[in-house]
């Protein structure tokens, strides 16, 4: 047990260091050098590099402490503290190779695209292991309970849409916040494209000897919905309760780790989803 464990923790730290060294080289290549905000802390960051001349590694850490500190409450101790751990290899890692890389100035929409791209990819490792780059993600989960009526996107993209307009304002042109756009959304696409293909949902069904309590975990870490559904095993004709959810990819790496920490035996269904309508989804086909 204890080795595994300690090949657990290798494969984490393995993820962490290599998604940073991929999500450092789109901040310190293509996006801070172009003076493209690609929202969340890295964009209020590469900002304030504009302002201090500090470093972006570690601005990226300061900003994220308060957000996880108050997030403590809402994403649990243990996840606390790998996302510090992340945090701190992805902040030594950017400061490092900030200083030892070349730039690319050639062309902006070049570089907010191969920028969104590498930051996106590099999260999307990082999740795969279960880990977060924290950022404003904490900070919508927080907001999320105090309005439960507006799914978690549009907070997160409200969020975005503020820092990204703001850095419009700063740099003083429009352009500066219509190529943070594009940052964000080839971030947005590159990460799902890791986790998941290009599809943007996936609806899970799990068989676990735990229902109830792997259920209650999965609505209290991720804010989402569960439905139950009645199953009978085909060999014993045992009856047992079946968990389907209905969730972004993004939280698929969160979601699977969530179970397997209840019932490492329990076994995992996932496919494809399209047209989700429901609350923390689409209202609408024409949305």
């Amino acid at each position: 047990m204890k080795n595994e464990k300690t090949l657990e923790l290798i494969k984490d730290i393995g993820a962490d260091i290599i998604g940073s060294v991929i999500f450092a080289v789109g901040v310190a290549v293509f996006t801070t050098p172009n003076e493209i905000a690609p929202g969340g802390v890295t964009g209020i960051a590469t900002m304030l590099h504009s302002i201090t001349g500090m470093q972006m590694g570690t601005l990226t850490f300061l900003l994220n402490i308060p957000l996880v500190l108050l997030g403590l409450s809402v994403i649990g101790k243990i996840f606390t503290f790998r996302t510090f751990r992340t945090l701190f290899i992805l902040s030594v890692i950017t400061n490092i190779l900030e200083s030892i890389l070349p730039v690319y100035t050639e062309n902006v929409l070049v570089a907010a695209i191969f920028g969104g791209a590498t930051i996106g990819i590099g999260m999307g490792i990082i999740f795969l292991r279960g880990s977060t780059t924290g950022g404003t993600d904490i900070l919508g989960r927080v907001l999320i309970r105090h309005f439960q009526h507006i799914p978690m996107g549009k907070i997160l993209f409200a969020i975005d849409f503020v820092i990204v307009s703001a850095a419009g304002f700063y740099y003083g042109t429009l352009d500066a916040a219509l190529y943070a756009f594009v940052s964000v959304y080839v971030t947005e696409r590159a990460m799902d494209s890791v986790l998941y293909g290009f599809n943007e949902t996936r609806i899970a069904y799990v068989v676990t000897e735990h229902p109830i309590e792997v259920a209650q975990r999965v609505m209290d870490e991720t804010d989402r919905g569960i439905t139950y559904l009645n199953g009978e095993g085909g060999y014993q004709r045992a009856k047992k309760l079946v968990i389907m959810c209905a969730m972004p990819s993004r939280q698929f790496a969160k979601f699977k780790r969530i179970v397997l920490e209840v019932d490492p035996m329990a076994f995992i269904m996932v496919a494809p989803g399209s047209n989700v309508i429901g609350e923390g989804f689409k209202q609408t086909f024409d949305e």
